[in-house]
């Protein structure tokens, strides 16, 4: 999941976000953080959204 992540947001980003503070910490519960990355030019992209909430239910094991 942070490899798809880090392919649409750059790995620079992944390493600042918040999803991977909380994984690290042991925190599993991404969701709200994940999902923030929906964003395209500094606007909220609704397709984004849905490919964020896909990416979670395929890839992510809680």
């Amino acid at each position: 999941m942070l490899a798809a992540l880090a392919y649409n947001i750059g790995p620079g980003a992944v390493n600042k976000s918040s999803v991977l503070k909380k994984l690290k910490r042991g925190d599993r519960n991404i969701f709200k953080a994940y999902t923030s990355h929906c964003h395209y030019k500094g606007k909220w992209h609704s397709g984004l959204h849905k490919r964020r909430l896909t990416e979670l239910a395929v890839l992510y094991v809680p």
